[in-house]
């Protein structure tokens, strides 16, 4: 009867490379019975059992420095509680596989809405509320002042919801509207948080978009482009018998990952409004 294997014909049963089972001799986590005088690498017929346990733990995703230790306590409770573990892991992994494919979903959505967005059209529609995180006031864009502004806000967003692929936002005092340029008035950067994550963040922090008609149209960040747009829109509510009814929001659609030029950002203005005779009644 045969009693050892070539190191061939043991990678053959276990469908893995001799490469393999030379490196898991190299690190001592699965050992040749035997070594011929020629250097040959053999292999006990009960060794089998052991190399099994090893894929399987690997089919696992255990790592192999924690497969070695499982090697070395096989027993129900060790197997239990390894095996709890490694599902702990993989059940982080899902998670954050989840976060990664929503916020794919979203910078998809996002940048199919830049393909197709109009500067010449103006919209008027209902928007449903929306919780965003707010930084301190920023006076001028290319400040120090504002850059350090803007790295404090940034440094107290969590990753997953500053890079959600949801536009970053801006918010502006309703009363800059009347000015000639209201997209050179001090702001604050936002970003949005869902609302099961809100409790993350300081309430004082926490500033909500009300649910209601809003007009909006797209801008480029070109100062043509925004005299022209800024306008339209006061023309069109003019026109349409509206009246500003809050402060100004804006999102960045377009952003330095989608073009090197800062003149190509594309924002996204929405201005609250309401009809001005109910408007004129309620004041």
């Amino acid at each position: 009867m045969k009693k050892y294997l070539t190191i061939s014909e043991m990678a053959n049963y276990a469908g893995i490379s001799r490469r393999t089972l030379i490196y898991y001799d190299q690190i001592d986590l699965f050992k040749p019975q035997k070594v011929g005088e020629n250097g040959y690498r053999y292999y006990g017929i009960d060794q089998y059992f052991e190399l099994d346990v090893i894929l399987l733990l690997k089919n696992l995703d255990v790592p192999l420095e924690e497969i070695a230790t499982f090697l070395k306590n096989r027993n129900i409770t060790a197997v239990l509680a390894g095996f709890k573990r490694q599902k702990e892991k993989v059940d982080e992994e899902i998670s954050k596989l989840k976060r990664i494919r929503n916020s794919l979903d979203s910078y998809i959505t996002r940048y199919t809405t830049l393909k197709n967005f109009d500067l010449e059209s103006i919209t008027y529609a209902y928007r449903k509320a929306e919780s965003f995180v707010i930084s301190d006031l920023i006076e001028k864009f290319d400040d120090i002042d504002s850059l350090e502004v803007y790295g404090r806000f940034y440094n107290s967003v969590d990753s997953s919801d500053l890079f959600s692929g949801y536009p970053i936002g801006f918010l502006v005092d309703g009363a800059a509207f009347y000015e000639e340029n209201f997209h050179a008035a001090p702001y604050r950067a936002l970003v949005k948080i869902p609302s099961e994550r809100l409790h993350l963040y300081k309430q004082q922090r926490i500033v909500t978009r009300p649910a209601g008609y809003y007009v909006s149209g797209f801008i480029k960040d070109e100062i043509h482009q925004i005299n022209i747009f800024n306008n339209r829109f006061r023309s069109y509510l003019k026109e349409n018998n509206l009246v500003l009814n809050g402060d100004i929001w804006e999102l960045l659609w377009q952003d330095e990952a989608a073009s090197q030029n800062p003149e190509d950002q594309i924002f996204e203005v929405l201005i609250p409004v309401k009809n001005k005779l109910a408007k004129e009644k309620e004041d």
